[in-house]
C-alpha cells in the first residue's frame, strides 16, 4: 500500500512538472508573439511616418507647381495684352488721324481697374464696358467681365452685374474664371429671388472644380440659404 501511494506520488509531481514546463512554454512563445507584434507595430508607425513626410513633400511640391503655373499664367497673359497693344498700335498708325485719339487697350483696362480699386465703381463699369465694346477678343476682356460685375454690385446694380457673370458664362464657356463668374452670378440673383437657381451654380462649383478656391465659399453661401 505504501508503495503503491508512493507510486502514485511520484505520479503526479509528474504531471504537475510536465504542466509546469508547458506552462513556460506557452508564456515563452506569448512573450516572442508580442514582441513581433510590437516590432510589427513599429514598423508600420514607421511606414506611416515616412508616408505621411511624403504626401507633405508631394503636397508642398504641388503647391510649387500651382504658383509656377499661375506666374507662367500671367506672363502669358501679359505678353498677350502687350500684343494686343501692339496690333492696335499698328492699326492707329495706318490712319494718322486716328492715331493721335488711339488709346492702347491696356491703359483703358488699367484705368478702370484703378477706379474700381479705389471704389469709384460707375467710373469703373463705365470703363470696362468701353473695354468691351472695343476690344471683345482681347486678352483680358473676361476678365473685364469680372470686374464689371464687381463694379456693378458696388453701386448696387444687381441685375447688371448678374448680366454681366452670365455674359462671360455665355460667352466663354471654357474660360478659366468660370467658377469665379458661377460664384459671383449665383450671389449676384440672391437678393433677386432666384435662391434655387443660385443653388444649382453653387452646388456645380465643387461638382466641376473641386479643387477651385471658390469652393469653400461657394459652400458657405450655400449654408446661408433657406
Amino acid at each position: 500500500m505504501k508503495k503503491y501511494l508512493t507510486s502514485i506520488f511520484i505520479a503526479g509531481s509528474g504531471f504537475l512538472l510536465v504542466g509546469c514546463v508547458a506552462t513556460q512554454q506557452d508564456t515563452d512563445t506569448l512573450k516572442l508573439q508580442l514582441k513581433a507584434l510590437n516590432n510589427t507595430i513599429s514598423q508600420l508607425q514607421t511606414n506611416q511616418a515616412e508616408l505621411v513626410a511624403k504626401l507633405d513633400e508631394i503636397a508642398q511640391t504641388q503647391a510649387v507647381s500651382n504658383e509656377n503655373l499661375e506666374q507662367l499664367d500671367t506672363q502669358i497673359s501679359n505678353l498677350s495684352a502687350k500684343l494686343d497693344d501692339m496690333s492696335v498700335s499698328v492699326r492707329a498708325k495706318s490712319t494718322p488721324r486716328a492715331a493721335a485719339s488711339t488709346v492702347l487697350p491696356s491703359d483703358l483696362f488699367n484705368d478702370a481697374k484703378a477706379h474700381l480699386d479705389k471704389g469709384a465703381f460707375e467710373e469703373a463699369a463705365t470703363g470696362f464696358k468701353l473695354y468691351i465694346s472695343k476690344y471683345p477678343t482681347g486678352e483680358q476682356v473676361e476678365q473685364a467681365y469680372i470686374y464689371m460685375g464687381d463694379a456693378y454690385t458696388g453701386v448696387v446694380q444687381t441685375t447688371k452685374a448678374a448680366v454681366a457673370y452670365a455674359t462671360l458664362l455665355q460667352k466663354f464657356p471654357k474660360s478659366k474664371l468660370t467658377a469665379t463668374a458661377r460664384l459671383k452670378y449665383a450671389q449676384s440673383i440672391i437678393p433677386l429671388g432666384k435662391t434655387k437657381e443660385a443653388k444649382m451654380y453653387l452646388s456645380s462649383i465643387a461638382q466641376d472644380f473641386p479643387t477651385a478656391p471658390e469652393v469653400a465659399q461657394a459652400q458657405e453661401v450655400l449654408a446661408s440659404l433657406p
